[in-house]
């Protein structure tokens, strides 16, 4: 008979929990759930445009004239599928993964110099996408309504 009490008392103070969240809370899809790419909301981006924003933004960024951005696009495709291949292969050894980072990093830079001309404008094209996911994080939780994320030094 106790147990039947405990019972009632837990499920009745979950269901009162429940009621107290707001209702945009309310039967939110799991974020995590391996349907939730058939699931997207209004207004959710797909991943063509966030590639398409993400072009965009890099181009603004670095202030690249049409000759440069033809020059400069395939080269960072490269770059990109190169951290791919790293993350895929050395994703157990730490040491080996930031190598192997620095290398293709050094890479990227080296093949940017005929292009860019510039030291500062190839240190600019190395953080750029680093700018574009904090930017683009933020945006998700101005979306979301919540805080943004506490700033991590």
């Amino acid at each position: 008979m106790k147990y039947l009490f405990y019972s009632l008392a837990l499920s009745m103070v979950m269901i009162t929990a429940d009621a107290q969240r707001p209702p945009e809370r309310r039967h939110r899809p799991n974020e995590h759930s391996e349907h939730n790419d058939d699931k997207k909301g209004p207004g959710r981006p797909s991943k063509a445009n966030i590639e398409m924003f993400k072009t965009k933004f890099i181009t603004d960024q670095l202030a690249l004239t049409s000759q440069e951005a033809e020059a400069f696009w395939p080269v960072y495709n490269e770059y990109k599928n190169g951290m791919r291949a790293i993350y895929k292969e050395k994703k157990e050894n730490e040491i080996e993964l930031q190598e192997a980072i620095l290398t293709v990093r050094k890479k990227l830079a080296s093949a940017l110099k005929p292009i860019l001309k510039s030291d500062i404008r190839i240190n600019d094209a190395l953080k750029v996408e680093k700018e574009f996911l904090k930017k683009a994080k933020n945006e998700m939780s101005r979306r979301r309504e919540g805080p943004p994320p506490p700033k991590r030094d």
